[in-house]
């Protein structure tokens, strides 16, 4: 990214979400995360991300949820990691417009996370590489250094060490959201039960060698686990199924569901979607999947 001016003000950032093509757990590290492998994408699915100095310290702003409100913020966290590594306050007033459902599998957080690396760089005109920002990012949150350059991309370690790839993007999907949170901690402590000590072989990139489609790619460990604790994420991918949509996966930890449509001929409208799973309360979007992460407006 190119050196800002020091008179910059102000910043404006989308911060998309992701979706996991494909989700493997390979073992338990001593340190209690898990090694994994996965096909991260992200979709035009955006919050949005304001920053502007300020005299005084850090204040954190997000107009309908003040359970963000607090330092367990993820964006709270990259502030508090840059001014370490700088040395020095970086005083900044951060706004955050939430439209990525929360604790759903899809990445908001840490995409927020991203952006207030991005933006604390140019807003002070830090001489920060790339690097040092990734370092940032998965200081914060495994999924954040993704969000720095978005795409299609694996994700091996904890989901850190990235790989671009070119995988196709000629497909849609329609989210569905149950509207309530799921804890990615207790996810993968549940999905440790049946771990046997022994380290899993990865086969993604098997995969992808044999160019897999996404109907042989879907694939998500966790899935189980999450559909035992809540049954409704089972019953959200039936109800796509009912409409037409017979592809779909949980995305990351969940609860988020992700339906796959491939020719937007035979898209049922959105109007429809939402009358047949709008019923249960639940969150129906639609997106695509894009090339990019964070992006300065």
């Amino acid at each position: 990214m190119p050196r800002c001016i020091y008179l910059m003000k102000s910043i404006d950032l989308q911060t998309p979400a992701k979706i996991n093509l494909y989700l493997g757990v390979l073992g338990r590290r001593p340190d209690g995360y898990h090694y994994i492998e996965t096909l991260f994408q992200t979709i035009d699915l955006f919050d949005d991300v304001f920053m502007k100095k300020t005299m005084n310290g850090l204040a954190i702003q997000a107009p309908g949820h003040p359970e963000l409100e607090t330092s367990e913020n993820l964006a709270v966290g990259a502030h508090t990691w840059l001014e370490k590594r700088i040395g020095r306050r970086l005083p900044v007033t951060i706004s955050i417009r939430k439209r990525i459902p929360i604790a759903a599998g899809l990445g908001g957080g840490s995409s927020d996370a991203a952006a207030v690396l991005i933006g604390l760089r140019a807003l002070y005109d830090l001489d920060l590489s790339e690097d040092e920002l990734a370092e940032g990012a998965v200081a914060v949150g495994a999924d954040a250094p993704f969000f720095l350059k978005g795409g299609a991309a694996v994700g091996e370690g904890i989901g850190e060490r990235l790989t671009p790839v070119e995988f196709p993007r000629d497909y849609s999907v329609v989210l569905v959201n149950p509207g309530f949170p799921v804890s990615t901690a207790l996810v993968y402590q549940l999905y440790s039960r049946g771990l046997t000590g022994r380290f899993a072989e990865g086969r993604l990139w098997q995969l992808l060698a044999n160019r897999a489609g996404l109907e042989d790619l879907l694939y998500n460990d966790l899935q189980p686990v999450c559909e035992t604790l809540h049954p409704e994420i089972a019953h959200m991918r039936r109800s796509l199924a009912s409409v037409g949509i017979r592809e779909s996966l949980m995305s990351g930890s969940g609860p988020t569901v992700f339906g796959v449509i491939r020719d937007t001929h035979t898209l049922p409208q959105a109007e429809y979607l939402s009358s047949v799973l709008g019923k249960h309360t639940w969150t129906v979007l639609r997106a695509r999947p894009i090339p990019f992460g964070v992006q300065v407006c």
